[in-house]
């Protein structure tokens, strides 16, 4: 899909693998994004936050590996390139949504997700202000 950037990493939940669990970068301006974020999918996620529901807990996040706690859960992330793109020590969005949950993240994090993504060929777009 354009504007998706399909990465390798593991996905835990409570500790279990998800095997069906796909994440992705998703770059503002393709397939109705309108900010940059990280796209988590799996049927057990979606359980956990509800589309149109979200959470905002604090997290360290300096390596390949990050641990998130949502809603009386621990989703780890274990990804080299979201570790190599994102340092973030304070609060996450994770939002609930029809396939499983996404990560919004603050400027400095969206700027170098944005600028893996132009490296790769998939520029970010500008979005028309609606008047």
């Amino acid at each position: 899909m354009a504007g998706k950037i399909k990465l390798r990493g593991i996905i835990m939940l409570d500790g279990n693998v998800l095997p069906d669990a796909r994440i992705y970068i998703h770059i503002k301006g393709y397939s109705r994004a309108h900010v940059t974020h990280v796209d988590i999918e799996s049927t057990e996620l979606k359980k956990i936050i509800l589309p149109h529901h979200s959470d905002y807990p604090e997290i360290s996040w300096d390596s390949e590996s990050v641990d998130i706690p949502v809603k009386g859960h621990l989703i780890t992330i274990i990804d080299k390139t979201l570790g190599n793109l994102i340092k973030l020590n304070g609060n996450i969005y994770v939002g609930g949504k029809g396939k499983g949950i996404f990560l919004g993240f603050h400027k400095e994090q969206i700027k170098k997700l944005e600028e893996y993504g132009a490296s790769i060929g998939i520029k970010s777009k500008k979005l028309k202000k609606l008047e």
